[in-house]
């Protein structure tokens, strides 16, 4: 029987093709070529724990002098973080970190992410060796500044509304809800997954209530979510990413954050009540949920995460231990997101647990059962919430994997769910 191996040679041709097709940062066409070819030559292995190990320090400006409260991370090649927080004088210092080069990142909150970059524009390396303190390069981060909304506002969204229904849903008994279907632009990409869902039966002149939800996949199939919330008396407006963003994680949030913007200036409907807002999340939406919050202003007024990512590092590391079961469709999700060693922003940025400080009021929902992404996602977050003072709540439960749909064979664990959340929302209120 043969068997097909792709040879060295013929990856690093390929890889070497693709950078240069996506320029000098590695596109996830790239990433994804690299991820091949370490995996054929056995590179995907954690540090052996009697691997060199070693130091680093450094320190955290911020614009106003050293910055306490920041992270820096630095991760193996297969994901594992290694993590320092900067003390009152803004220095920090990382213990146990495998001999080897790597790109550290640093965090804040109310700062953006940063890798310090040489002359050309490319990551930092710095060298850990064996029983030896490396100093970085000191970072200076910078605020996080909002993605500004397109001029002139909202005429220059182009928002359009390209079909309304009465759609149902099978819980809670007799739900129904009116939907717009919307679309808008923003840098030359039409987002065409915005979405209105509100009450068929609506007092004239009544404000409802804003739902905000970011769905991980195409919004229309989470329909009988979104009609189930709606039903209940909100006006709950939906939207999910779109492929032209790839994995540009700000971009995502950019999107949403417009949506959020349209929605506060009533051309979606004038009858919604934006004075408070409590965002929805799941999976990979929770962490694009993340960045809209950084990305806002004290907007979002408590945020629901369910089964969501919340430390990219360690999610990569289980990937690579073997230890997830990532649907075929999203095979190569994790690798193209790049190498976490010497590209670590992106999963950074897909991180919570790093500036657990700013989050609002949170509930954290997860089931043991999963095996997309682990249930030690949310207690991580949870620690760090709790640790920050954050108000924060928690479902776990243990039947149904990953997802919790509202379909025909919902669980009783699926109710529970739905009932804490209106619960949560309320508190909020």
């Amino acid at each position: 029987m043969c068997s097909f191996v792709i040879r060295p040679a013929i990856l690093w041709v390929l890889m070497l093709l693709a950078l240069l097709l996506g320029g000098c940062e590695p596109t996830p066409t790239s990433n994804v070529v690299g991820y091949l070819l370490a995996k054929q030559w056995g590179r995907l292995e954690p540090a052996p724990p009697d691997a060199p190990r070693g130091t680093l320090t450094g320190l955290v400006m911020g614009e106003e002098g050293p910055l306490a409260g920041a992270a820096v991370v630095i991760a193996e090649r297969i994901g594992r973080p290694y993590v320092g927080y900067t003390d009152a004088t803004g220095r920090y210092r990382i213990d146990g970190i495998p001999a080897g080069q790597y790109t550290p990142a640093a965090v804040a909150p109310g700062y953006a992410e940063q890798v310090n970059t040489n002359v050309l524009g490319t990551p930092h390396l710095v060298t850990i060796r064996s029983a030896e303190v490396t100093e970085a390069r000191p970072f200076q981060l910078h605020r996080l500044e909002p993605v500004p909304l397109p001029q002139p506002w909202p005429q220059a969204a182009n928002l359009e509304m390209w079909a309304t229904a009465v759609v149902t849903a099978p819980f809670p008994a007799g739900s129904t809800a009116e939907m717009r279907a919307f679309a808008f632009e923003r840098t030359g990409v039409r987002v065409d997954t915005l979405r209105l869902y509100t009450p068929v039966e609506r007092i004239p002149e009544e404000r409802l209530p804003l739902l905000f939800m970011i769905y991980p996949s195409h919004v229309d199939l989470w329909q009988s979510v979104s009609t189930a919330y709606a039903a209940q008396g909100y006006a709950l407006v939906a939207i999910s990413p779109v492929a032209e963003r790839g994995t540009d994680m700000v971009a995502h949030a950019a999107d949403a954050r417009l949506a959020l913007a349209l929605t506060e200036s009533e051309v979606l409907d004038p009858q919604i009540d934006t004075s408070t807002t409590v965002a929805l999340g799941g999976s990979f939406s929770s962490a694009v949920l993340h960045q809209l919050i950084r990305l806002t202003d004290n907007e979002i007024d408590g945020w629901v995460t369910v089964g969501g990512v919340t430390n990219a590092f360690a999610a990569t590391a289980a990937f690579y231990a073997g230890r997830l079961e990532i649907p075929p469709q999203y095979e190569y999700l994790i690798p193209a997101l790049g190498m976490p060693n010497l590209y670590p922003l992106l999963f950074l940025r897909y991180s919570p647990v790093y500036t657990a400080a700013e989050l609002p009021p949170t509930l954290i929902i997860h089931t043991a059962a999963d095996r997309v992404i682990p249930i030690e996602q949310a207690y991580e977050l949870e620690a760090a919430l709790r640790q920050a003072g954050v108000p924060v709540e928690v479902f776990y439960y243990e039947d149904v994997s990953h997802y919790l749909q509202i379909d025909e064979e919902i669980t009783e664990a699926g109710k529970e769910m739905f009932y804490r959340t209106l619960d949560f929302i309320e508190q909020i209120r």
